[in-house]
């Protein structure tokens, strides 16, 4: 999928709203209900990129035909009002707060009251099917589909504290580096998977056996050697096994996971940063360049370790090093 660049269009002619909104999904129809009356619409693509955040919002009853949501993958979410969605044979309403998955490839009808506002992250689909194809360790014999109804409470909480984090970083201009920009989105997309349910769900809940020693151990010594962008899907995947036989056997041979056996070895080169830095060190450039996209967890976690704040870590070396 192409990366879409940031626009903003506000517009009362429905054809240039449509067109607009066409290019960033799909091409559809609009058909507006009850009497016609003056529409106030709002494109926004609040964040560009290879999986965008767009604001959307009609100001009038409408209903949209997308046909069959071709090559698109949508986590829509209800900012006012209320939107009901209709995919194949299924149907759900979405109100304020709550998230409807959209799946590609699904004949798909929209109806939004006048007041439906909607933020929604479009998915890159590649990307989610490679990451769930790793999890099963297995290539996907059809096109992966959410069911349609909204989020549960806890993964609402979740993906919207993602957005919300993802948001603040395009707000205040900050590029994430590779690294954590590779975390952030399989954290992402790993949320998707292991909380809603899918047409695969069945395959991740299937029992796997634990990894042997041998390949817990040629693990370690991948992570020891890969860079800070390499993800933990992307490990198990060469080492040929699924992530879930990687974290039986990790529980099995090591009494921990392989999720706290890199986060450690990236807490230790984080560490090694803060004792010798350069003018430009900071706290958030050694953090996001390790992997960790959180800055407060990762302070929370180099605490656990290390019995002191990172920040602290920091000024004692810049202390000494005058």
């Amino acid at each position: 999928m192409k990366a879409i660049p940031k626009e903003l269009l506000r517009t009362s002619d429905v054809t240039e709203a449509v067109d607009a909104v066409s290019r960033i999904y799909c091409r559809h129809e609009v058909e507006i209900r009850g009497k016609s009356r003056p529409i106030d619409a709002k494109v926004e693509v609040i964040r560009g990129g290879i999986q965008p955040v767009i604001g959307l919002k009609y100001s009038i009853p409408i209903r949209i035909h997308p046909g069959h949501f071709r090559n698109l993958m949508l986590m829509q979410t209800c900012i006012d009002g209320s939107g009901t969605a209709a995919q194949a044979d299924s149907r759900a309403m979405c109100r304020r707060d709550q998230t409807l998955p959209l799946s590609p490839g699904l004949p798909t009808e929209l109806e939004f009251d006048g007041r439906f506002a909607q933020r929604s992250v479009r998915i890159d689909i590649e990307r989610l099917e490679t990451l769930c194809s790793r999890w099963i360790n297995a290539p996907l014999e059809r096109s992966l589909r959410f069911e349609l109804r909204p989020f549960s409470p806890p993964l609402e909480k979740a993906w919207t504290h993602a957005v919300d984090l993802l948001l603040t970083y395009e707000r205040f201009g900050i590029e994430l580096p590779q690294a954590a920009s590779a975390s952030f989105d399989e954290f992402m997309l790993s949320l998707l998977l292991a909380q809603h349910p899918h047409n695969y769900s069945n395959h991740l809940d299937m029992l796997s056996t634990a990894a042997a020693p041998r390949t817990v151990q040629e693990a370690e010594r991948v992570m020891r050697s890969a860079g800070p962008e390499t993800t933990l899907s992307e490990i198990a995947s060469q080492l040929g096994v699924s992530l879930r036989s990687l974290e039986l056997g990790f529980r099995k041979w090591r009494q921990s996971t392989p999720t706290q056996y890199l986060r450690r070895l990236r807490l230790d080169a984080a560490r090694a940063q803060l004792l010798t830095p350069v003018e430009f060190t900071t706290v958030t450039s050694v953090a996001l360049g390790n992997g960790f996209f959180h800055p407060a967890r990762f302070s929370a976690y180099y605490r656990a370790v290390f019995n002191e704040m990172p920040g602290q870590t920091l000024r004692r070396s810049r202390t000494r090093s005058k």
